[in-house]
Order: C-alpha cells, then sequence, then structure tokens
C-alpha cells in the first residue's frame, strides 16, 4: 500500500500514474451522469477496467485530491485476508494438525477437515478457494519437510555446493545396478520368468555408455566384477559376436570408480583388484544421492526406452493400468541385451543422447590407459 502521509516520499513513477489519472477522473466526476462512451474513453486512456474506474472515481470523490489515485489506495490490498481471525486459526490448525501429515491428504480433505471444525465451533465455514489459497502459501520445502521428513526436503530444494569438474573421459565412471522394468523369457519355451538386472557404468565426462552386465542373479561381486571387465575391454570382439559394424569407442582403465554403499562393492577382493591396477573406488557419502546423479539419469533413460517393450512393467501400478506384462513378455534375455532398429545398428543410450561416434573423435579426450580399436 502506498503511504500518503508525505507526498515527497512517494515513488516518481507511482505520482506521475496519479497526476494522470487525476486529469481524466476530475471531469468524470464532476459530470452528473457521464455516459457510457465517455467511461469507456478513459478505461482506454488510463488502461483501466470500469470496474477499477468505478473505484478510482469513488475514491476521489471522497477526497478530491491526487493522491487519493495512488495506486493500490483502492478496493482490497493484494495479499490481504478479510476471513474473521478466528476462522483463520482453525484454517492455520487443521493445515498444521491434519494436512501436515505422513498420510498427505488432498486440498478437497482439508477442507472437509476445516468444515468439520467450524461445524464443532459453531463457525461459518471458509469455501474451497481460501482453504486453497492457504495452502498455496505454504512454502514447499516447509510442506515435504513435515509429510515426508527433513531428509526429502534437503534432497529436493536445498542447493548442493562446490562444483564437479571433470576433464577427460574415463577420469570418473559410475556404476550402479537396477531391475529393468520388462519381463524376459526363457529360451526354450518362451514361457515368462523374471525382471532382470542390469549393472551400468557410464564415463561422466562424455555420458557414454562405457559397459554393462545384464543377468536374472541378484547384484553381487561377481555381477561388478562382470561389468568392469566389459567396461575395461575393447569392445570389438563383443560387437563382432552379435553381428555388428559399429563403433564403441570406450575401454581401458579409468582412473577412478564411483559406487554407492552396496556390500558388492565393499568386497576385500574387489577393493585390492581397483588398488593393484592403480584405480580410486570412491564410495557415495550416505545420505547424498547427488553425489551418482549421472548413473541414476542414466537409468532413468534406459528404463524409458524399456517401458516401450513388450512385457514392461511400467514403472507403478497406475502407469502399468491393465495391461498384462507376463502374457505380453516375449524377450529373451539374450534379445533384450542388444536392442535394434530397422537398420539393425546398435543404440549406445546415454542421458545426452550420444550417437555412435567415431574413435578419432573421442580418443583425444582419453588418458594414455585408454585404448580405442
Amino acid at each position: 500500500m502506498v503511504d500518503r502521509s508525505d507526498i515527497k516520499a512517494i515513488d516518481d513513477a507511482a505520482w506521475e500514474q496519479a497526476v494522470a489519472r487525476e486529469a481524466v477522473i476530475r471531469r468524470l466526476a464532476r459530470m452528473a451522469n457521464p455516459d457510457r462512451g465517455e467511461f469507456l474513453v478513459a478505461c482506454r486512456q488510463l488502461g483501466l477496467k470500469r470496474s477499477r474506474l468505478y473505484d478510482l472515481i469513488k475514491a476521489y470523490k471522497a477526497r478530491p485530491i491526487t493522491s487519493s489515485l495512488l495506486a493500490g489506495t483502492a478496493g482490497t490490498q493484494t495479499g490481504s485476508r478479510r476471513l474473521p481471525e478466528v476462522i483463520e486459526v482453525v484454517i492455520a490448525d487443521a493445515i498444521e494438525d491434519f494436512f501436515k501429515s505422513r498420510q498427505k491428504p488432498s486440498i478437497n480433505a482439508l477442507h472437509k477437515e476445516v468444515r468439520r471444525r467450524c461445524g464443532q465451533r459453531g463457525l461459518r465455514a471458509p469455501c474451497w478457494t481460501s482453504v486453497r489459497d492457504r495452502v498455496v502459501a505454504i512454502d514447499a520445502a516447509e510442506l515435504v519437510a513435515a509429510r515426508e521428513r527433513a531428509k526429502a526436503a534437503r534432497s529436493r530444494y536445498h542447493p548442493v555446493p562446490g562444483t564437479y569438474r571433470i576433464e577427460r573421459a574415463f577420469e570418473v565412471v559410475q556404476i550402479d545396478h537396477t531391475l529393468v522394468d520388462v519381463i524376459v523369457v526363457d529360451r526354450a519355451h518362451r514361457q515368462p520368468l523374471q525382471r532382470p538386472w542390469v549393472t551400468l557404468a557410464i564415463d561422466v565426462a562424455s555420458r557414454m555408455v562405457a559397459g554393462f552386465y545384464l543377468t536374472l542373479e541378484s547384484p553381487s561381486a561377481l555381477s561388478v566384477s562382470l561389468a568392469i571387465q566389459h567396461l575395461v575391454q575393447p569392445k570389438l570382439d563383443w560387437l563382432d559376436g552379435f553381428g555388428i559394424d559399429a563403433d564403441w569407442p570406450t575401454s581401458g582403465l579409468p582412473e577412478t570408480i564411483h559406487v554407492d554403499n552396496a556390500k558388492e562393492f565393499r568386497s576385500k577382493a574387489m577393493l585390492r583388484r581397483a588398488e593393484e591396477h592403480g584405480i580410486s573406488l570412491q564410495y557415495r557419502p550416505i545420505g547424498a544421492p547427488h553425489y551418482r546423479g549421472n548413473i541414476e539419469r542414466l537409468i532413468g533413460t534406459m528404463m524409458g526406452a524399456a517401458h516401450l517393450l513388450p512385457g514392461s512393467t511400467f514403472s507403478n501400478i497406475k502407469d502399468r493400468g491393465d495391461y498384462d506384462s507376463v502374457a505380453n513378455a516375449t524377450m529373451t534375455l539374450d534379445e533384450l541385451e542388444l536392442l535394434r532398429d530397422n537398420q539393425d545398428e546398435i543404440r549406445i543410450a546415454s542421458p545426452k543422447n550420444v550417437p555412435e561416434q567415431s574413435c578419432h573423435c573421442l580418443s583425444r579426450m582419453f588418458p594414455s590407459r585408454l585404448t580405442c580399436r
């Protein structure tokens, strides 16, 4: 609201707007019965709606001075609340006791609860919109902290300080497992089996898949070892084994491997093998999921593609609907391992959709320990 107690302190732009309004509104205020055309012309001149113009004329007649036309002096002020204080207290208490609970009730449920509490006190219940406006004004991080605890609020809303710079390929590789959202079938009878596990490795610098291992077994030290073996070795023999004429120019020893704190990553054998080859094995700090953002995005991209395959289980029951994943399962584990397009070309996926790239272009980024075919 504009303070009119000292006109010298009023902002120049606000005062100039009031002066321009006064010249037009003074003429209308003096008219006994101004016609509709006069009002429309004034609305266009001042860029106002008719209702707002009527409010300003009323304010000017009550106090025929320019400062009465300052912006914000007529009508209800922005952000003001017109509900009685006792109703505001009922809404605030219902939000604290009911809406911020772990059950995550909806605004409709909150409105019903407010109506119930008002009925108990013999008060007139506010409308749904008034309750909604109070909910919208709640800080999002505060609401998530109340409903999902502080850890979820920090993960979603708090900034992560510092920077993360990677200068060259294979300087850092991230590895993680996930269940694939597809049910596979056996080779002999094509009967549905289960969802397989995939261990993925991504090169952080190039955002390229550096290796993977697909299996029906739960994650273990063996699956990690086989994924790292695929990561380190040249891909020529692997591609030729599937009859694929393409380049996958990633192989060699990474400088650092980032993993989480699962037991298969903490085996003594894995730690010793990494140290044997000069690889730094770094574990994600507990409670800091942002330390593996690249591999998480890769997994999300991969699962998005998996949802287009026959037998997909999708991400949740809502997305799956009445789709029968078991009945529609048709792919074996080998068929899932390689997804080909109509031209029978391999797709090496990544969060940035890195296409097949020539070894000549990428080799400039790679350290001396990295080899290309």
